[in-house]
């Protein structure tokens, strides 16, 4: 099997690296034996390459928010250790509907304003205050979008150079950070090499890119025709949780649905779902381990695996 999957975490604290990792695997890897047992056992044949940026994240935040930044492995391991006590059946609306504080204030507000918000394209204020290190990320007058794509490049380079199946799971910020390299190596001149490299299956979950100001900031935004677009994806997989606001605009096919047309991408899809993450005792919609064993997800991944 020559496979390679590209794991991008999202944005806020995050915990040391090698916990980070070792938490995402383990709830990609339950989900697989629970729902596809078949896709569990070739799991470990699959090249993993972890993209992490928390560190430099951490740090940003630090400083804007004038907080300290502390190991939160253990309540992350708690929440997954819950969410694995669940069967593939569990995940349903009433379900949802049941957890811990759900309708949460920043949700209320996201649900009541973005649509607004949206239509004047002022979410950036919104964004601003509920993410910050998002707002952040395309800041021209600062290093901070650079360093936090630096890290993927040499990863999905090696994928590339593998000449297998790549596959690239992306939360949140993740998302932002994953289209703009993929833009790059199939537009920049100094990727020449790689334009004509596709990946086979692009997953974001929980991602902003569908909403018009993160689109408005991405790269290739000022191109016409193709190259407003990566030209290197086959199929895309976006996935949106039911009050998750970071995804409040989750029609991706809608919004991309140029790239079709420019003959870019092979397919486009959306899907909703609920998040039944409870992170220290609140219901948690944009928590990464509840996209990522969600029966959804996991089909989508397992079915990479198995083509």
């Amino acid at each position: 099997m020559n496979k390679t999957l590209l794991l991008v975490h999202g944005r806020g604290w995050e915990p040391p690296e090698s916990s980070l990792r070792n938490l995402w695997l383990n709830a990609i890897k339950w989900g697989l034996k629970r729902d596809v047992p078949e896709a569990a056992d070739h799991f470990n044949e699959v090249k993993i390459e972890f993209v992490y940026y928390g560190d430099i994240n951490n740090d940003f935040l630090q400083k804007a928010l004038n907080e300290t930044w502390w190991d939160d492995t253990e309540s992350m391991r708690d929440t997954l250790q819950e969410l694995m006590k669940l069967s593939a059946s569990q995940f349903t609306r009433k379900a949802y509907d049941n957890l811990p504080d759900k309708n949460s204030f920043k949700e209320g507000v996201a649900d009541m304003l973005s649509p607004l918000l949206n239509f004047f394209q002022l979410s950036e204020e919104v964004i601003d205050q509920m993410a910050p290190d998002m707002r952040e990320y395309w800041n021209d007058e600062t290093l901070f979008g650079t360093a936090v794509r630096l890290p993927m490049i040499k990863p999905f380079k090696r994928a590339l150079d593998r000449n297998g199946s790549t596959a690239i799971v992306s939360h949140s910020l993740g998302s932002m950070i994953s289209y703009d390299i993929l833009w790059k190596f199939s537009r920049y001149g100094e990727w020449f090499d790689y334009w004509e490299k596709k990946i086979d299956l692009f997953v974001t979950l929980g991602s902003p890119l569908g909403d018009v100001t993160v689109r408005g900031k991405l790269k290739g935004k000022d191109a016409k025709g193709e190259r407003h677009y990566p030209g290197n994806i086959r199929k895309w997989v976006n996935i949106a949780a039911e009050d998750d606001y970071i995804c409040h605009d989750f029609k991706i096919s809608k919004d991309y649905r140029e790239m079709k047309k420019l003959g870019l991408i092979e397919s486009i899809e959306d899907y909703k779902i609920c998040n039944l993450s409870v992170h220290k005792g609140k219901s948690n919609p944009h928590h990464v381990f509840g996209y990522l064993v969600h029966p959804k997800t996991v089909e989508i991944l397992a079915h990479w695996i198995l083509e």
